[in-house]
């Protein structure tokens, strides 16, 4: 029997750990499914690498370490977004997923084709119309409609909206101008406070009246003050006739032109929508967030059973899943959950009272660390949704007590937070120090809570953030790569990576650097340009000298620009991975394969052009090209605290500025039409001018309190991060005075936290001499390749396998495969001249296998380095030999490397799909031949 657990892992509590612990259980079952399902790709590796090395640890004898190896695969590691994409696939065709990189791109280009769209175009004038009664720019139609897009896409809009709110927008105008007309009737006959606080605003235009002023938050004008005499005029007397009835036409005007406006939002985005759809499908691409909506229309979105849905499952075997793991559940979106609920349901049907049975859930997650509700995650929405079986005993309750990433000192600062922040809820879960920490604490451990004033601009506060980190590094002697800076926001971001670069001081965003902003990257795009477009000239050679390369990659590029513009045109990707190719000893390998994946990506859009046009669209979408780094790079870190989810560092800097004290938007009551209002017209309509008025302002009330909630978990968890310190800069006013989240946390700071010594902004305690952490990442200098591999023996590691030797590796790969390259026709011998000795006398061992030779040189029309692609699927084969009877496509690969060959399976079968939708009804056969170990040879 197996227990059905909720388990709540606040930060650092090992939550992968546990649920490592449960999958490992659950694979001693032998005949089990289990579904282990992530909130990213980087955690369901890392847990099955976990449980890999848990089983090869183990006490048990090898004959049962393979059984347990052989279950342990058969258990589905995936991200949601993954299972779910599993589940649509049973259909006959579904495009590739675009990834976070993809989708940037994809959105830019239509963002830039947003207003050369025809149906834009043909609609200009309402385009104008829009604008003027949104208030904006043009230019700021598309950020409007992002900020917005959540909302909208959730109102069901009738299309014959948009007309009748502007007809209801004219015959309002219309009532107040009649109304008006009162008004200056009387006009000259009234004075002083009744002239200018009554009489001066009710003639303002509809469109422009002033809700600041006192005078629309009364009922009456018997409210306002006004002279005895004044009441006793006829002209008193008219305007308490008129007052209510414009009154209410002001608010029916307020909530007639925010719903206009949301209308006319709707009819944009859904505009934008095509736009992106057209891209999507253009490329053959489609979004995570496609894929549940997909699935969802199977059954329609008010089916709770699903029965479509669960046939997928169905086919594919999942309902036989006996244990389901749900990574990061407080982060689970609606639509995600509606899709598994019947699973759910079907395996707590087998559970008992006291939470055990033959199958079982298992939910791990933080209420404290829902920060996802723009994607639709519904923290409260899955309380209630699991909180039957809580209460009915099938599901029990867990919690992780102990941190074990973070020093005693920030575990009790955070616990202090914790407490401030959910005082009264069942998020205040305060955690202990581990007996037996994960690494021993050593070094300075530090919270500091710091006030930088500022008046109009925020500089001081980013000099006072600079100046921090500059004094931490003094004091500490650690590198900028174990510092962080997390923000709000990407503007407050840029803005503290500008900051730092003024002084000199190293950054790097979390997915790493733009490549051009790399002096090796702008080098390497010259010499692209240089190869593909002809402007060599004398400018790109001076440019590479300023960047300080010499005649080495000049002569480089001098021969190589010869080759190319002798290839058959126009040059494509065939052409352009040999360049980048040629040009690998010149520069450091993440820059040639990031370049090269933005290669394989752009070549396989069907409205691709050639090489020059690639490099075009490089400068274009320079700015979503980033080159990874290693995580202990030597430079600071900057993120959004979104970006941070799952992650950690030594020491963290969190920039905090309070956002403007803006209402969110709200669901209108009657059919949930996205209403945006100030905090003045809120005030209005608190005072029920109109039926209904009280309500929406009501809403916005506990609208503000939620986001409230959800910015006291992204303040958690952008706070727990820190493993070693965590220093806070908070934006003050003028005055130095704090207010909301900013006040809590400078309170916070004072609190008394034990074993440690009082400073000046906080707390702070040494834990004694720090272990140097090992460096693991690599530096962007281009590889010295002067040297040649020594011979190895047989028995000896290849060096392709050894990290020291991996760019020599590399370049034997490169030198073989184009030896093999040059195989064709009658020609059966290697050319001299290309190999090394060691590297001959491999190939030559691998010519002289038997089975080697059948394959190699069977008859047909032989194709080498061969780009293969259609509308979906892209790749080049080492060899391809095309006969009458058979289509046989060889890869060849270095190194001993055959204990992978399943590694290369999936690419093997997208070639092969490519060859047989180009040679219908021919067999088509997959060779994975290995250079280094000839007897070695994976058909498919």
């Amino acid at each position: 029997m197996v227990k059905s657990l909720f388990v709540t892992a606040s930060a650092g509590s090992g939550k992968t750990f546990r649920l490592t612990q449960e999958v490992r259980r659950h694979i001693e079952r032998d005949t089990e499914l289990v579904v282990a399902a992530t909130f990213t790709r980087a955690a369901a590796a890392e847990m099955e690498k976990r449980i890999l090395e848990a089983i090869e640890k183990g006490p048990e004898c090898t004959a049962d370490k393979l059984q347990l190896l052989m279950r342990a695969a058969r258990v589905h590691f995936s991200t949601i977004d993954a299972l779910f994409l599993r589940f649509l696939s049973t259909e006959s065709y579904v495009p590739q997923v675009a990834d976070d990189h993809e989708k940037a791109i994809i959105t830019a280009l239509a963002d830039e084709r947003f207003f050369q769209h025809p149906r834009i175009l043909a609609d200009i004038e309402s385009i104008v119309i829009a604008a003027r009664i949104l208030h904006m720019p043009l230019e700021s139609l598309i950020e409007a409609l992002d900020n917005g897009k959540e909302a909208l896409e959730a109102w069901d809009c009738p299309e014959e909206l948009l007309d009748i709110l502007k007809g209801e927008q004219g015959s309002l105008m219309a009532e107040y101008e009649a109304l008006q007309e009162g008004v200056q009737a009387v006009a000259e006959e009234t004075k002083g406070t009744l002239r200018s606080q009554v009489v001066v605003p009710l003639l303002d235009p509809l469109a422009e009246v002033d809700l600041k002023r006192a005078l629309f938050l009364k009922s009456d004008l018997a409210e306002v003050r006004v002279a005895a005499a004044d009441r006793g005029t006829t002209a008193y007397a008219t305007l308490c006739e008129l007052y209510p009835a414009m009154r209410r036409l002001v608010a029916r005007h307020l909530i007639n032109t925010k719903r206009l406006r949301s209308a006319l939002l709707k009819h944009f985005i859904a505009l934008r929508s095509a736009v992106v759809a057209e891209q999507k499908e253009r490329l053959g691409r489609l979004y995570f967030d496609d894929i549940p909506k997909a699935l969802i229309a199977l059954d329609g979105s008010r089916s709770p059973d699903r029965p479509f849905f669960m046939a997928r499952l169905y086919e594919l075997g999942f309902h036989r899943t006996a244990h389901l793991l749900l990574d990061e559940f407080q982060d689970t979106s609606q639509i995600q959950y509606d899709l598994l609920r019947p699973l759910i349901e079907d395996i707590l049907g087998s559970v008992g009272e006291n939470a055990e049975g033959e199958r079982s859930i298992f939910l791990v997650g933080d209420w404290k660390q829902s920060i996802y509700q723009w994607r639709d995650a519904a923290p409260d929405r899955l309380r209630d949704s699991i909180a039957p079986a809580i209460a009915s005993g099938q599901i029990a309750k867990e919690t992780l007590p102990h941190n074990y990433r973070s020093t005693p000192l920030l575990i009790e600062f955070f616990n202090n937070l914790v407490a401030a922040l959910f005082d009264g809820t069942d998020k205040v879960n305060l955690q202990a120090s581990p007996k037996t920490p994960k690494h021993p604490y050593g070094g300075l451990s530090e919270v500091a809570v710091i006030t930088a004033v500022c008046k109009a601009e925020d500089d001081p506060a980013y000099e006072r953030l600079v100046a921090t980190m500059i004094q931490k590094k003094e004091e500490c002697g650690c590198p900028w790569g174990d510092m962080s800076v997390l923000c709000r926001t990407n503007i407050h971001m840029d803005k503290a990576a500008k900051m730092l670069a003024n002084v000199g001081i190293p950054t790097s965003g979390i997915r790493g650097r733009e490549l051009l902003s790399l002096r090796e990257g702008t080098a390497l795009y010259l010499s692209l340009i240089a190869l593909f477009t002809g402007h060599d000239g004398q400018f790109i050679p001076r440019a590479l000298a300023s960047l300080g390369y010499n005649e080495v990659l000049k002569t480089a590029i001098t021969g190589l620009s010869g080759t190319i513009g002798n290839a058959t045109q126009p040059h494509r990707f065939a052409s352009f991975a040999s360049a980048l190719r040629e040009l690998t000893p010149h520069f450091p390998r993440v820059l040639i394969e990031t370049l090269w994946d933005e290669a394989e990506r752009y070549f396989d859009r069907p409205d691709a052009i050639d090489a020059p046009a690639f490099l075009r669209y490089l400068l274009t979408m320079s700015h979503l090209i980033t080159v990874p780094e290693g995580e202990h790079a030597d430079r600071v870190k900057l993120a959004t605290i979104h970006g941070t989810k799952g992650l950690e560092f030594p020491h963290v800097f969190l920039f905090w500025k309070e956002e403007r004290d803006r209402a969110p938007e709200i669901p209108h009551p009657d059919d949930g039409c996205p209403l945006s209002l100030s905090k003045n017209e809120l005030a209005f309509l608190a005072t029920g001018p109109i039926l209904g008025a009280t309500a929406i302002a009501e809403a916005v009330d506990a609208a503000r309190e939620e986001k409230a909630e959800e910015t006291a978990n992204l303040l958690y968890v952008a706070a727990s991060r820190a493993a070693q310190s965590l220093t806070i800069i908070l934006r003050a006013n003028g005055e130095g005075a704090l207010k909301g989240f900013s006040e809590l946390m400078l309170q916070t700071a004072q609190e008394d936290i034990s074993n440690a010594e009082r400073t000046a902004f906080g707390w702070r305690h040494d834990y004694g001499p720090e272990r140097p952490r090992p460096a693991d990442y690599e530096e962007l200098a281009a590889p010295d390749l002067t040297g040649v591999p020594p011979p190895i023996d047989d028995e000896e590691m290849d060096p392709t396998l050894r990290s020291a030797d991996i760019e020599v590796g590399i370049e034997r790969g490169i030198r073989i495969h184009e030896a093999l390259a040059r195989l064709t026709g009658d020609g059966r011998t290697i050319l001299p001249g290309i190999l090394t000795g060691e590297e001959h006398t491999a190939v030559e061992r691998f010519l002289d296998n038997e089975k080697v030779r059948e394959i190699l040189f069977r008859p047909g029309k032989v194709l080498t380095e061969q780009h293969l692609s259609d509308t979906r699927a892209f790749g080049i084969v080492d060899r391809l030999i095309i006969a009458p009877d058979r289509i046989t496509l060889i890869d060849f690969k270095t190194g001993r490397v055959g204990h992978l060959a399943d590694k290369y399976l999936a690419q093997m079968i997208r070639y092969r799909t490519i060859l047989q939708g180009l040679f219908p009804g021919r067999p088509v056969e997959c060779c994975l031949m290995f250079v280094d170990e000839p007897q070695r040879i994976t058909m498919i």
